[in-house]
C-alpha cells in the first residue's frame, strides 16, 4: 500500500461502488488517499470475503491507493433517529455491533490499516446514567483488542460534549484513543466550539474530516452540512491550529449529499480550499 503524505488530502471510500470505480473517481479528481468506511459482509466474512479482499488489495496496489484509516459504521443505524440507534451506545445491538467492530478491526490489520473510527452514539452525558457503566466496559473490550493489533480508536466527534468525551476516554482508560476530528458535526449536533476542542484535545487528532456545517435554528432539529468553506467552522483556522500543534495526519473530504456532479463539484472545490491552507502552511 502506498505510504500516507503529509497531510495527505482524500476522500472517503464506501463500498455501494466497485473498488475499482471508487478508485478511479479518486484519481480523476488528482487524489490517492481515502478512509474506507462500512465495509459490506461481503468484504468481511468466509471465502467470499477473503476473494473480494484480494481483488480489494490488487485495486489498492494497482491504483497506487493509501488507505489512512477504516471508519465503522454498523446495519441497523436509522438517522432519522439517531439519537437512538447509532454506534455502540443502544443496548439491544451492543453485542451485536461489538462482534462487527471487532471483526471490522481485524479485516483492517489484514489491509495494514491502523486507524480505526466510529460513531459511538449519543453516550449519556449523565454519568451516573445506567446504561454508562455497560458502555464503557464495551469500549474498553474494544479498545484492548485494537491495542494488541497495533492499531487506535478514534471516537468520530459531534454527539457530545467534549467534556463527556474526554471523561468517557478518561473512563476507559486505555492508551490507544484517539480522535477523529469532524469539526462539521460539532456544529450539526449543536455541541462545542470546533476550536475548543482544537484548543483542549488537539493532540489527540489522528484524522480530520475536512467538513462544514452551519448549527441548527431550532435547537431540536439537526444543522446544516454546506461545502467547505461555505459553513461556520472556521475550517482554516482550525487547520492553521492543528498544524501548529504539530498535526501532519490526513485530511479526508466528506461531502454528505448523494453522488453526481454537485458532490463531485463540492469536492473539487474542497481540495482546491485545502491546497491553497496547506501552501500557506508551509511558510509558516
Amino acid at each position: 500500500m502506498k505510504a500516507p503524505e503529509e497531510l495527505g488530502i482524500g476522500m472517503m471510500v464506501r463500498f455501494d461502488d466497485p473498488p475499482e470505480i471508487s478508485f478511479r473517481r479518486l484519481r480523476e479528481i488528482g487524489l490517492c488517499h481515502c478512509q474506507f468506511a462500512a465495509p459490506s459482509d461481503e468484504y468481511l466474512y468466509g471465502g467470499a470475503g477473503r476473494e473480494n479482499t484480494k481483488k480489494l488489495l490488487d485495486a489498492i496496489a494497482e491504483y497506487d491507493i493509501c488507505v489512512t484509516s477504516l471508519f465503522i459504521s454498523f446495519p441497523g443505524q436509522d438517522w432519522s433517529n439517531w439519537k437512538n440507534t447509532i454506534g455502540l451506545v443502544p443496548p439491544a445491538t451492543r453485542a451485536q455491533r461489538m462482534a462487527r467492530a471487532c471483526r471490522s478491526a481485524d479485516w483492517a490489520r489484514e489491509l495494514g490499516i491502523v486507524q480505526i473510527a466510529s460513531h459511538v452514539g449519543c453516550i449519556p452525558e449523565n454519568p451516573d446514567d445506567p446504561e454508562y457503566p455497560g458502555l464503557i466496559e464495551a469500549l474498553r473490550g474494544l479498545c484492548r483488542l485494537l491495542e494488541a493489533n497495533g492499531q487506535v480508536m478514534a471516537y468520530e466527534t459531534g454527539q457530545e460534549s467534549l467534556k463527556t468525551l474526554a471523561k468517557t476516554m478518561n473512563d476507559v482508560g486505555v492508551d490507544n484513543q484517539k480522535i477523529n476530528f469532524d469539526p462539521a458535526n460539532l456544529l450539526i449536533y449543536n455541541q462545542d466550539d470546533p476550536m475548543r476542542l482544537v484548543k483542549t484535545m488537539g493532540e489527540l487528532v489522528v484524522h480530520v474530516h475536512c467538513k462544514d456545517a452551519c448549527r441548527p435554528a431550532n435547537p431540536d432539529e439537526l444543522g446544516i452540512e454546506t461545502r467547505l468553506g461555505d459553513g461556520d467552522t472556521g475550517f482554516a483556522s482550525l487547520l492553521r491550529a492543528l498544524y501548529s500543534q504539530g498535526y501532519r495526519g490526513p485530511l479526508t473530504i466528506e461531502r454528505e449529499i448523494p453522488p453526481g456532479p454537485e458532490q463531485r463539484a463540492d469536492i473539487i472545490y474542497a481540495v482546491k480550499l485545502i491546497e491553497a491552507i496547506k501552501r500557506e502552511l508551509k511558510q509558516i
